[in-house]
């Protein structure tokens, strides 16, 4: 008889497939052969204000049981009030204090003081709060052998991890941004039995801004492509191969959207000679219409992964313009399918890739953007050829599934 083990993750299904949710699936369908596998979620689909769109109960998704909870709807007011003093207690909490500056930053730290920022209120703001998820896992935890638990951010890690810390395993995804230095995280980062982190780059990451972390078992996984489902569907016929770059994701600007859209404009305007290129969007949209308004922008909204794979397959290159990443699953499934990746250098997580690989492009500007689209547009099919043979032997060589299961597998007999 398989051990029963639970991966909770905030949101999960079929039509999710981008960040750790598809990681969760992704492990969870993995893990199958091995233990009994449930996924703990709520029942929303989306993040802005985790509306329960999916029904509460059970329900089974390619073989894996899969239990939904209620969330209370996101008060979205009160959580941006609260983001803006989250960005300012590390905005001014982060700046040298010098004698010209003195004044300012004692002013700012005094108005925006941790002391007066309540952790567990801004938890809950943020969402997913799902009140029955947590009771749940309160009064069936000794039903299961471990407990998975992604993503650092949520409020149900922070609070689930607390009723089984004994037996719990958590996947951080953890990103250098203002949330993740929010004092409150520090019980989190000291409770877990073991981490499995995405990216040696994390670690190190997670272990200098909580080095309680250190003296917590732990390993390196992400996950596997080996077996990645690279088949396609037709490609639309608005588009021309090799005749657009894409953009795969959530359209938002925490993930460097506006910035892209901004350089990609700028790179059309001191380029006339490109004027037929288009840049497409792929994912939902969360931007004003305002600013993805335009003929050399297209949006498509969600996409199968048969289209993902068409949108991919056929482009100049995918541009991933993110600040924050702790492994970058679109960006690994387009080097696996020798699909030239263009990054901001910005992102350490994403800047490795390329450096490790010796493939693609990072920018830190417009100017270095528009280098490497022309860069892309303009290659020779020798280099080319040779480029992409690169991308796809550096995921196989350093993604593969049965690397992943052994170090999960591994944790789980600790426990």
């Amino acid at each position: 008889m398989k051990d029963k083990i639970a991966i909770v993750v905030q949101r999960y299904g079929s039509e999710i497939n981008g960040g750790a949710e598809l990681h969760a699936k992704l492990l969870a369908e993995k893990l199958s052969s091995l233990y009994e596998v449930e996924v703990l979620t709520t029942c929303a689909i989306e993040y802005e204000f985790w509306d329960n769109y999916y029904s509460e109960g059970t329900e089974y998704i390619n073989g894996i049981k899969v239990r939904r909870f209620k969330t209370l709807k996101k008060d979205l007011l009160k959580f941006n009030k609260l983001s803006k003093t989250v960005r300012n207690i590390y905005k001014y909490g982060s700046r040298k204090l010098t004698l010209l500056n003195f004044v300012y930053l004692f002013y700012k730290r005094k108005k925006y003081n941790k002391e007066g920022f309540s952790f567990n209120e801004w938890l809950e703001a943020q969402g997913p709060f799902s009140v029955d998820l947590i009771d749940f896992i309160k009064g069936k935890k000794e039903n299961y052998k471990a407990f998975i638990f992604f993503t650092y951010l949520y409020h149900p890690t922070n609070i689930g991890i607390q009723e089984v810390a004994g037996k719990s395993i958590l996947i951080p995804t953890a990103h250098d941004e203002p949330q993740f230095y929010l004092e409150g995280y520090k019980t989190l980062f000291s409770l877990p039995e073991f981490i499995v982190y995405n990216t040696q780059t994390e670690k190190n990451l997670v272990e200098k801004v909580y080095p309680q972390t250190k003296n917590i078992n732990s390993g390196i996984a992400g996950i596997g492509f080996d077996d990645y489902d690279t088949s396609a569907g037709s490609l639309p016929e608005y588009l021309s191969p090799g005749k657009y770059f894409v953009y795969v994701g959530r359209i938002v600007e925490d993930k460097g959207c506006v910035m892209m859209i901004e350089y990609f404009r700028n790179f059309k305007k001191t380029h006339p000679e490109y004027r037929d290129i288009k840049l497409v969007l792929a994912g939902k949209n969360a931007l004003d219409e305002t600013i993805t308004r335009g003929e050399d922008l297209i949006l498509t909204g969600f996409v199968d992964h048969d289209l993902k794979n068409a949108l991919l397959i056929h482009a100049a290159a995918l541009i991933m313009p993110s600040f924050y990443e702790s492994l970058s699953l679109i960006t690994l499934e387009a080097m696996l399918m020798k699909i030239p990746v263009i990054v901001n250098k910005n992102c350490k997580v994403l800047h490795d890739h390329i450096e490790k690989s010796k493939t693609g492009k990072s920018f830190a500007g417009s100017k270095e953007f528009s280098e490497s689209l022309i860069f892309y547009l303009t290659q020779a099919p020798e280099e080319s050829a040779a480029e992409e043979n690169r991308a796809k032997n550096y995921v196989l060589e350093n993604y593969s599934w049965d690397s992943v299961i052994n170090t999960f597998n591994s944790a789980i007999k600790t426990l």
